[in-house]
């Protein structure tokens, strides 16, 4: 499992602070809203909408936090 998030953003930290709670193992993966990675194509094929926190398991792409956690 993969979280695509951003550090300063609050609905990553709720995210975050979820998956812990729940003992959820998975990967941090950076995306620097600041810069523009989120615009970015690679980032793009995997979030329509460009925003983050995304998680990532298998097949399965969540892109809001309520719907994550």
């Amino acid at each position: 499992m993969k979280l695509h998030n951003y550090f300063r953003s609050s609905a990553s930290f709720r995210v975050r602070i979820a998956l812990a709670l729940k003992n959820l193992p998975y990967d941090y993966v950076a995306v620097h809203i600041g810069r523009g990675d989120h615009k970015l194509q690679a980032f793009s094929e995997l979030s329509a909408d460009q925003l983050v926190p995304l998680l990532e398991d298998g097949d399965i792409r969540l892109s809001q936090s309520m719907a994550i956690i």
